[in-house]
């Protein structure tokens, strides 16, 4: 009797190892595809895949390692709309989370290209779906439906903040009952992102995915995401390095004080150093490694009175 009980609470303990990794299709019979990747890591055993052509867009679910803190995340790896970090901002990513108690959505979505308003509405759509089927689930995955947030990372973060701000855009047709559930965050954190459309904040190839090259002055100035903050965009989790060469820190602050205006919760950092596409920031000795630490702490925060 009590080696059977050892070995329930050894399946007990392990069950959501197992469970790392599930891959999840978003859309309703869709059978899942290998999509195209590239891996840039030239170390053995250690993987840094970027994610070319989607033809299956995808969630891959990584649960709590332990004990869990009923709270959901959906991340948005970036990539410039050119590729998709799956592993640095992604896998990695939802690991640490896994081990501070988060359950992680990796989301593989379609890539907005040249501007086309079919690719630009496909990946909008991608991300509200993910996030419908995110807390349609919620007691499937032991996650609280008011605790489920998104975190994008470069031109990720751009859509990240875009379903941040208009939640409730048609920007596909309703397709079964998880399309009629909020797609809401409940808070949102943008990692070195590109958020304005503004010439010399912007990253023009981000720009250029979503909105072609003819841009004009009425689009970059409603469709920047400072611009669309409202009374209802949800408490939101800013972090940059100063010495960004990629996206320019502006994209940080404008969204600040936008979110300052509408007296939404919300807390910046700004690292001296790190650049762009630091990930985690494990691999480097700066503080920027600190901001999963702070991000968990402030999420946490959210939840107390």
């Amino acid at each position: 009797m009590n080696s059977f009980r050892l070995t329930v609470a050894l399946l007990l303990l392990y069950l959501p190892l197992a469970c790392a990794g599930k891959e999840i299709p978003i859309w309703p019979d869709e059978k899942l595809t290998e999509n195209d990747a590239v891996n840039f890591s030239k170390k053995p055993g250690v993987n840094n895949r970027a994610v070319t052509k989607v033809i299956t867009p995808e969630m891959i679910y990584i649960p709590p390692a332990g004990k869990s803190n009923h709270t959901a995340v959906l991340i948005i790896p970036g990539g410039g709309f050119s590729y998709i970090m799956k592993d640095l901002e992604g896998i990695n990513i939802a690991s640490i989370l896994s081990r501070q108690g988060y359950s992680s959505f990796v989301l593989i979505y379609r890539m907005p290209q040249a501007g086309t308003e079919q690719h630009r509405l496909a990946a909008f759509a991608d991300v509200q779906r993910a996030l419908r089927i995110i807390r349609a689930g919620a007691t499937q995955y032991g996650v609280d439906s008011h605790r489920i947030g998104i975190m994008g990372f470069s031109a990720g973060a751009f859509l990240a903040a875009n379903l941040s701000n208009d939640p409730d855009a048609v920007n596909y047709p309703v397709r079964d009952q998880q399309d009629r559930v909020s797609a809401r965050p409940d808070f949102s954190a943008l990692i070195y992102p590109v958020l304005s459309l503004k010439e010399g904040v912007t990253h023009s190839g981000t720009r250029t995915a979503l909105y072609g090259k003819a841009i004009d002055p009425q689009t970059i100035m409603q469709h920047s995401q400072e611009a669309r903050v409202s009374d209802n965009t949800p408490p939101t989790f800013l972090v940059q390095a100063l010495n960004d060469g990629t996206a320019s820190p502006q994209n940080t602050l404008l969204m600040f004080a936008a979110l300052r205006e509408h007296k939404i919760n919300t807390e910046m950092h700004l690292f001296q150093q790190g650049g762009h596409g630091f990930g985690s920031g494990q691999q480097l000795r700066l503080p920027v490694k600190n901001w999963l630490t702070l991000f968990d702490e402030w999420q946490s925060s959210l939840a107390k009175p």
